[in-house]
């Protein structure tokens, strides 16, 4: 009679998948839930007719890592409600400029930058790619060959500051300082990489 009880008690609480992890594994920290593909452009605001002073704004956003943050700005300023308050984020000129392709050339590499993308023209093979902060760089460490290479070039976009090429014992690293913190993706092609800054 015991048996049969075991038996029965392992029946009920044996999972379908022995191997299915009993929690979901956490997102990456890069990861955003609710990601929003269309970015913000204008957004109008009409006050009541009642409002005579704006005194602050406050923006509530969501960090890379998900967290939310809060940023309160000061206005003390008087106000007509009969026109709305608008909020946008258009590029300028100047920025979309600097947001066309742009191409650099260190030796073998080639690099193309536009808006977020990178794309890194290279016969070397990648070993390793990391990320340091202050300032926020992503490394990438690539094969070398005999060849001494150690390039730095300062950039004017947006997003990326410079890339420098440097040699090491076993390996030539590639350094792309940025702007900011960002997650990246990294893509192979059959020219190279794709790195697409999040």
């Amino acid at each position: 009679m015991k048996k049969i009880f075991l038996l029965v008690a392992v029946f009920l609480f044996a999972r379908e998948d022995p191997f299915e992890l009993k929690m979901t594994p956490k997102k990456s920290p890069q990861s955003v839930e609710g990601e929003i593909s269309k970015p913000l452009e204008t957004i109008k605001v009409t006050l009541p007719t009642t409002t005579r002073i704006l005194k602050e704004v406050k923006f509530v956003y969501q960090k890379l890592d998900g967290s939310i943050g809060v940023e309160t700005i000061k206005i003390d300023s008087d106000i007509d409600w009969h026109y709305p308050i608008e909020i946008s984020q258009i590029a300028n000129q100047f920025e979309i400029d600097l947001k066309k392709p742009v191409s650099y050339k260190i030796e073998q590499f080639n690099f193309t930058i536009q808006e977020k993308k990178i794309y890194i023209k290279s016969p070397y093979k990648i070993e390793q790619i990391f990320v340091l902060p202050k300032p926020f760089r992503i490394i990438m460490d690539l094969n070398r060959e005999n060849q001494v290479i150690n390039h730095n070039i300062a950039l004017k976009g947006l997003f990326f500051r410079s890339i420098n090429v440097g040699t090491h014992q076993n390996f030539y690293r590639v350094t792309l300082e940025l702007d900011g913190q960002y997650g990246y993706d990294l893509q192979q092609n059959e020219n190279g990489y794709i790195i697409t800054l999040k």
